[in-house]
């Protein structure tokens, strides 16, 4: 049976708005954008479910996730999970051992900027939204520069459209775990969870 929280998820995405930036179709969900409001039981239930998905938490140190909507999500797992996190930023502070990489998203370009604590470790990496793979190059690419281990990268929503998961998987060397598969088939929505498709929409 589906739990109340996976339930809760998945409705809300009626009725959210699209918006199209060139050929890329982009969602307007509270946990991706902060759009209207992020209601604390959305985000509790959703990082519940998150939790269920993780390794023991002995088998990592750290989680990385990016600037700016992956901080909840991931302040909300260290809650839960008592890890700490470390958030890779679009603004450099020039600190010693900092690590610059470049992101090339679905509909911008920019940098990321990391300032991992320590020498390294293992970590894992917590993001809202997988679709074009831009930021998750960009996070892997620095948290191992940074001399940390990453081999897990965990998504609220997968969107991927061009490029096939586990083709992206291979390239960065990591295995990649979502909540919730979104697909856009015209303007209904198609959510996949566990191999169960539930039409959701309009």
């Amino acid at each position: 049976m589906e739990r109340s929280s996976m339930k809760d998820l998945i409705a809300s995405f009626q009725k959210i708005p699209i918006v199209k930036s060139g050929d890329y179709n982009y969602f307007v969900h509270p946990l991706s954008d902060g759009i209207p409001a992020i209601s604390p039981s959305l985000l509790a239930g959703a990082s519940e479910c998150m939790m269920e998905l993780f390794p023991d938490r002995d088998e990592f140190d750290l989680m990385v996730t990016a600037e700016a909507m992956g901080i909840p999500l991931a302040a909300a797992l260290s809650t839960l999970i008592s890890k700490p996190f470390s958030i890779a930023r679009k603004r450099s502070y020039c600190l010693p051992g900092e690590i610059t990489v470049g992101q090339e998203t679905g509909y911008s370009s920019s940098k990321l900027h990391l300032n991992l604590p320590g020498s390294g470790g293992r970590s894992v990496i917590v993001d809202d939204v997988l679709s074009t793979g831009g930021t998750l190059r960009a996070l892997v690419k620095g948290i191992r520069r940074s001399g940390w281990c990453v081999d897990r990268a965990f998504f609220l929503f997968n969107k991927m459209e061009k490029v096939p998961k586990n083709e992206l998987e291979e390239e960065v060397e990591l295995r990649i775990t979502s909540l919730l598969d979104i697909e856009f088939v015209g303007d209904v929505f198609i959510a996949r969870r566990s191999g169960n498709d539930l039409r959701i929409g309009p």
